[in-house]
């Protein structure tokens, strides 16, 4: 490709990012709550996020056949898949809310899940229109484009929702996704100029296996991120579902906490960004697992709204060290035309051991309540933050494969 037509890609791409962020932050604060107001008990919310949430196993299960395929078939032709399998699953989102019926949201979260097998191509279409010295920065602008809506969106969501009810919520998410998929489909252009077009299923077969087999000189990457998705899948997964039971947060309350979030981590996302660069990537997720440890503290102690909310305006800054950090140090270790079945490897590798996660926390919160799920996320980070701190190795941009 050209290097306008990276620049345009990168353009659609944030413009992409910036419309997900919109419609899904609108959701955010209001997806919980939704499903408990349809009867649902807590550990069923945890069974909706186990199968096709962001730690799922249709997640997991989905991204590395995404990401083989696109490193064969080409980056678009997944991107747009997976706009069109959101758009889906959020027509079942709503019938949802029009029957009040829980069980049409099964369908739906997994195809919210299966739409994430865009992510590998996303991911590598990134890397391959930036030198490994600055893709934690692109990386990080693409980011804020993601999470500058949710300085506003999670409230305005939240109001609609005490004011009208669930169903305008997600027909104006329906609407968006439409919007984004058009996008897509009439601006985005193919960036992998080495794509083969030939599939052999034999060789998918291949892929299957590896995603529980991680390559060797990832490995302590791979089981360092297992244990830190899985043990914030058992609290921090639920927070607003737990807060809105426990405590009778309104989805307001819980709209402005996600707005703080969102605020604190598009602000510091670009500074820390080029931090990243120029320090190295492991520092920063030993760092954001540390911080992560004071979040934990801080809601297993506290009960008023100002405190949460305190304490989620910090979480914003735990996302903004954790995810540069994490894109950039897998694209720095693998070679350009491996990229998106590394990407989805990793993603299945970590979404198979750990998708019971926010089940289990479901669980323990009808069990014991409030305290059970985050007392076992706080240990288990610090579990993680070891795990990382030992584990972990990376390469320096010097010794990185350059895109192609």
């Amino acid at each position: 490709m050209e290097r306008a037509e990276k620049d345009r890609n990168l353009r659609v791409v944030a413009a992409s990012h910036f419309m997900t962020g919109l419609f899904s932050s609108m959701t955010q604060a209001v997806w919980q709550p939704f499903v408990l107001s349809l009867g649902a008990p807590m550990s069923t919310l945890g069974l909706l996020e186990s199968l096709g949430g962001g730690r799922g196993v249709v997640t997991a299960l989905i991204q590395p056949i995404g990401g083989w395929l696109s490193d064969r078939l080409g980056r678009k032709p997944f991107i747009v898949l997976g706009s069109l399998a959101g758009f889906l699953a959020i027509c079942f989102y709503v019938l949802a809310a029009i029957s009040v019926d829980w069980r049409w949201l099964l369908p739906g979260i997994i195809l919210l899940g299966a739409g994430l097998v865009s992510r590998p191509a996303v991911h590598s279409l990134i890397a391959e229109s930036t030198p490994a010295s600055r893709r934690a920065m692109a990386y990080s602008i693409l980011m804020v484009a993601w999470i500058a809506p949710g300085i506003f969106a999670p409230t305005l969501g939240g109001f609609i929702a005490d004011r009208w009810g669930f169903t305008p919520v997600f027909l104006s998410r329906l609407g968006l996704e439409g919007l984004r998929l058009l996008l897509l489909l009439l601006l985005l252009k193919e960036s992998l100029n080495e794509a083969s077009g030939v599939v052999s299923w034999g060789e998918l077969k291949g892929v299957l296996v590896r995603m529980v087999w991680p390559p060797k000189e990832l490995r302590g990457l791979y089981w360092a991120l297992t244990v830190d998705v899985f043990v914030w899948g058992l609290g921090s997964a639920l927070i607003f579902g737990m807060l809105s039971e426990s405590y009778g947060f309104t989805t307001v309350q819980l709209g402005v906490m996600s707005g703080l979030f969102s605020a604190v981590w598009a602000i510091t996302q670009l500074p820390i960004g080029k931090l990243v660069d120029r320090c190295g990537c492991k520092p920063f997720l030993v760092l954001s697992e540390a911080m992560g440890i004071f979040l934990l503290a801080g809601w297993l102690f506290s009960k008023s709204f100002v405190a949460f909310a305190a304490l989620h305006a910090y979480f914003g800054l735990l996302a903004a060290t954790w995810v540069p950090a994490q894109q950039a140090l897998l694209a720095n270790s693998v070679p350009a035309k491996q990229r998106g079945e590394a990407v989805g490897r990793l993603s299945a590798f970590r979404g198979l051991f750990s998708f019971p996660a926010p089940y289990i926390g479901g669980l323990l919160y009808d069990r014991f309540g409030f305290q059970a799920p985050i007392l076992a996320n706080l240990v288990g980070t610090v579990v993680a933050l070891v795990t990382i701190i030992v584990m972990v190795k990376e390469l320096t941009p010097a010794e990185s494969t350059p895109p192609a």
